[in-house]
């Protein structure tokens, strides 16, 4: 465990976060699945969000915090949706005492969980920032352009195939259910967003065919185009080498686009109150 993380206790579990820096609006990260924030701060060299961390505590307050079945945090005892993980999230702000307003930042799953908290407490919430986010259509589409089913498919393909299964993830993510929950969320109205992309051709992972890869990653750039119709203040932005994982790739890009969405919230008097 990192010295500098604390422990929340909630309905008998345990979660782990960290919380620094002073300001306003605070900056809460949620990452994508699997990612441990709090393994990331027990490295050497710190990196990924441990780095934006590092960079954004000296402009504003900056929280994160590992979900139930990451790092040491408490396993889940079953499935969960992105409606149970918004709302501990808010219960975590409550305890440590993190006031809103609040610049949501989600990547991939964790965008999921930023947009059913902004839609669930609007007021408390003054922007957005999107890292290469998971989109509630992108499984339909996937499953629409995958291949046959074949004995001799790669692993990767077969990936693709089972992501519905919460078995498949340490936090036992309900993929489906937390879809249908996002697809039912509220815009942001004219709040600052901004859509942050992996670069193009970024995924190409070993033993997926390259036209199967380029097909994906077409539905792929087509829905995150899609997410800039979340606000009438929304701007894209593609990395120049990063995949999936800007935070680790490229994180002076995600912490540019979290300080754009700071300065855009204050200047335009967007930060609800």
């Amino acid at each position: 465990m990192h010295p500098d993380f604390e422990s929340f206790r909630i309905g008998g579990r345990t979660l782990r976060y960290i919380c620094r820096g002073e300001g306003t609006p605070a900056v809460v990260i949620d990452q994508g699945s699997g990612i441990s924030i709090e393994a990331s701060f027990l490295r050497p060299v710190p990196l990924g969000w441990a780095r934006v961390l590092r960079q954004i505590e000296k402009t504003t307050r900056i929280a994160m915090h590992d979900r139930a079945g990451l790092g040491w945090s408490s396993e889940p005892s079953k499935p969960r949706t992105s409606a149970e993980m918004a709302r501990d999230l808010r219960s975590l702000l409550q305890h440590a005492r993190i006031a809103p307003p609040y610049v949501l930042v989600g990547h991939s799953i964790g965008g999921f969980n930023v947009r059913l908290f902004a839609s669930e407490h609007p007021h408390e919430v003054a922007g957005m920032v999107l890292v290469d986010s998971s989109h509630p259509e992108q499984w339909r589409r996937f499953s629409r352009i995958l291949p046959p089913r074949s004995l001799r498919e790669s692993a990767i393909v077969r990936r693709l195939r089972g992501w519905s299964d919460p078995a498949a993830s340490a936090e036992r993510i309900d993929f489906t259910m937390s879809a249908e929950q996002v697809r039912g969320a509220r815009r942001l109205d004219d709040k600052p967003l901004v859509v942050l992309s992996h670069s193009a051709g970024a995924l190409r992972p070993p033993g997926l065919p390259a036209e199967l890869a380029e097909r994906l990653e077409g539905v792929w750039g087509e829905l995150q185009k899609d997410l800039l119709g979340l606000s009438g203040r929304s701007s894209h932005i593609v990395a120049s080498h990063a995949g999936h994982h800007i935070e680790l790739d490229e994180p002076q890009l995600v912490v540019d686009a979290i300080l754009r969405v700071l300065r855009e919230a204050r200047v335009a008097g967007s930060t609800p109150h």
